[in-house]
């Protein structure tokens, strides 16, 4: 196993790659650890908005029109009202959570970011994190391990965690 790396990243999801491709873009040496291995396949992810695709572009990720399905507006509806528009530029795409998810894995790997699938992280310590009982020293470490973050509760960022 890798033994360190300048950024950690929890969480091998969309947001997750997205970080890794960024900061590897910068120069920083990348790793991603997940407890899963693709394709992470959830319903998620799956409606790309215009300025999305624009990130995407930006970080070297090559999703196509014939990926998905291509939508020009959004529309939200609940029991009383409803609203609606259309983008005014570029429209977004709807794509399977597993495709943009494969497209982003094999961006980051091209970067040269190191992808370590099936490896759950089990906690924080003061030198990184700790990996299948190792500890992986990390400069940084960004925790995108989504909306119940284990990350975030084991940080104390978690204001709805009990005390």
């Amino acid at each position: 196993m890798n033994q360190g790396a300048d950024v950690l990243i929890i969480g091998g999801g969309p947001a997750g790659l997205a970080a890794a491709i960024a900061a590897r873009m910068k120069g920083f040496d990348v790793t991603v650890a997940d407890g899963a291995k693709p394709p992470i396949d959830k319903a998620c992810g799956e409606g790309l908005m215009p300025s999305t695709m624009a990130a995407l572009r930006q970080l070297g990720v090559a999703i196509c029109p014939g990926d998905g399905q291509v939508f020009r507006g959004i529309r939200f509806v609940d029991a009383a009202t409803s609203a609606e528009a259309n983008f005014s530029g570029a429209g977004g795409l709807g794509v399977r959570r597993t495709v943009l998810h494969q497209k982003m894995v094999e961006r980051a790997q091209e970067c040269g970011v190191t992808l370590l699938w099936n490896t759950p992280v089990a906690g924080l310590c003061a030198d990184g994190a700790i990996l299948s009982g190792t500890v992986m020293k990390a400069r940084w470490i960004i925790g995108a391990d989504g909306i119940h973050s284990r990350v975030r509760r084991w940080t104390g960022l978690d204001t709805n965690a009990p005390k």
